[in-house]
C-alpha cells in the first residue's frame, strides 16, 4: 500500500559538498536511520540517486536505487523518477537530510486521505509546508510533474497550485500524539552542529 522514497541526489552545496545522507546521528548515518524507520510501514523503499555506490555497503539489500530522468532540476526531478516507478497507491517521500523521520506521522497522514479526494497530505510547521515529509498519491501527481518539467517549471512547491492537498498543522499532529520535530532537516554545517549539540545535551 505504501512505498518509501528517499531523495538522495542533491548537490549538497550548502553543506560544502558533504553528502547529507551519510551524516551521522546517534551513531548511524541519516539514511540508515531513515530506511529502518520506513521498513516498519513500507512494502518497498526507493532511493533516488545518480550514484548508489556510497550507500550499498551501509544499507540492507532489497532496496531500489534509481537515477533522475530529468537531470539537474532539484527535488522535482527526484519526485518524477520515483513516481514513475512506484507501484503502490501511496508514497511517503522524504529528503535524505532529515534524521528523525516518523513512521507514526506518515501512518497517521495516510489515514487523512479518507477525509477527501486528496493527492497529498503534508505537514505544515510554523506556517511552512513540509513537502519532504509528505504522503502522496503518485499516479495522480505524475502527469502534473511531467507537465511542469516540460514547461521548465522546476519549483517543487509549484505542484501545490495544481493539485488538491491537505495540510496538517502542529495542533493536528499533537492531537495524534506526534511531535513536530520529525520534519527537522540539516542544510548547513551550523545546523548539523546544533543537531549534535542538542543530542549530546539530551544524553547527559
Amino acid at each position: 500500500m505504501l512505498t518509501g522514497v528517499i531523495l538522495a541526489g542533491g548537490q549538497n552545496s550548502r553543506m560544502k559538498g558533504q553528502n547529507k545522507a551519510l551524516l551521522t546521528y546517534n551513531g548511524e548515518h541519516f539514511i540508515v536511520r531513515q530506511v529502518k524507520e520506513m521498513r516498519t510501514i513500507c512494502s518497498k523503499i526507493i532511493v533516488v540517486t545518480n550514484d548508489a555506490s556510497p550507500y550499498e555497503d551501509c544499507l540492507p539489500s532489497g532496496l531500489s536505487y534509481i537515477p533522475d530522468i530529468y537531470l539537474g532540476h532539484g527535488p522535482l526531478s527526484g519526485f518524477h523518477a520515483a513516481f514513475a516507478k512506484v507501484e503502490t497507491d501511496y508514497a511517503w517521500v522524504v529528503g535524505c537530510d532529515s534524521p528523525n523521520i516518523s513512521a507514526p506521522a506518515a501512518s497517521w497522514m495516510l489515514t487523512r486521505f479518507k477525509k477527501g479526494d486528496y493527492a497529498a497530505v503534508l505537514p505544515i510547521i510554523n506556517g511552512k509546508h513540509q513537502m519532504l515529509h509528505g504522503v502522496y498519491r503518485p499516479h495522480l501527481i505524475l502527469p502534473i510533474i511531467i507537465e511542469r518539467l516540460e514547461m521548465l517549471q522546476y519549483r517543487l512547491s509549484g505542484l501545490l497550485d495544481s493539485m488538491h492537498w491537505l495540510g496538517v498543522n502542529k495542533d493536528d499532529l499533537l492531537g495524534a500524539g506526534i511531535h513536530e520535530d520529525f520534519t527537522a532537516d540539516v542544510d548547513t554545517p551550523e545546523q548539523y552542529k546544533d543537531l549534535l549539540h542538542i543530542s549530546n545535551r539530551r544524553l547527559r
